[in-house]
């Protein structure tokens, strides 16, 4: 149980050093998204897919030793297997009730730290969308405009005049 407990608090911190990476990419788009510098956001855009997917497999990986903490757990304590089964199923087993089986309070803290970090990645993803939806609309007026003054050349040009050059 305790080799269990201790890879999932590895994973959980990997989570955490991600989540912090992804924090200081979103702040970097978001100086990129106000400077307009698009070939800033295209990588940065490519750093954060590849950096999403390394956090979905560490999710996957933490789910899976959740799984098999509590099928040992169910295995060992019958009473401990009465008190999991009312509440929650392995795969979302939470981090206050692995705290309170494991009475290892660093479960709460690294709770406390996901909980805060998610809150403000929340928070700056919103601003940047706010943001993009701007500079498309920035982008949409703009060519709109060009448009408009391509169009017009068109019907200025049809009404004048061919000139030719004769050898």
């Amino acid at each position: 149980m305790k080799k269990y407990v201790a890879d999932i608090k590895k994973v959980l911190l990997s989570q955490l050093q991600g989540y912090r990476s992804l924090f200081s990419l979103l702040t970097r788009e978001r100086e990129s998204l106000v400077d307009f510098n698009e070939q800033a956001v295209e990588q940065l855009s490519k750093e954060k897919d590849t950096l999403i997917l390394k956090l979905r497999l560490l999710e996957d990986e933490r789910i899976r030793l959740v799984k098999r903490l509590t099928n040992e757990i169910y295995l060992r304590s019958p009473e401990l297997k009465e008190q999991i089964t009312g509440s929650t199923t392995p795969a979302d087993f939470n981090l206050a009730k692995l705290a309170e089986l494991t009475a290892d309070n660093e479960f709460m803290e690294i709770r406390a730290s996901l909980k805060s970090l998610l809150q403000s990645l929340d928070e700056l993803n919103s601003f940047n969308r706010v943001l993009i939806d701007r500079s498309l609309s920035y982008v949409r007026n703009n060519l709109n405009l060009l448009n408009s003054l391509g169009s017009a050349q068109l019907k200025k040009d049809k009404t004048g005049m061919f000139l030719t050059r004769e050898a």
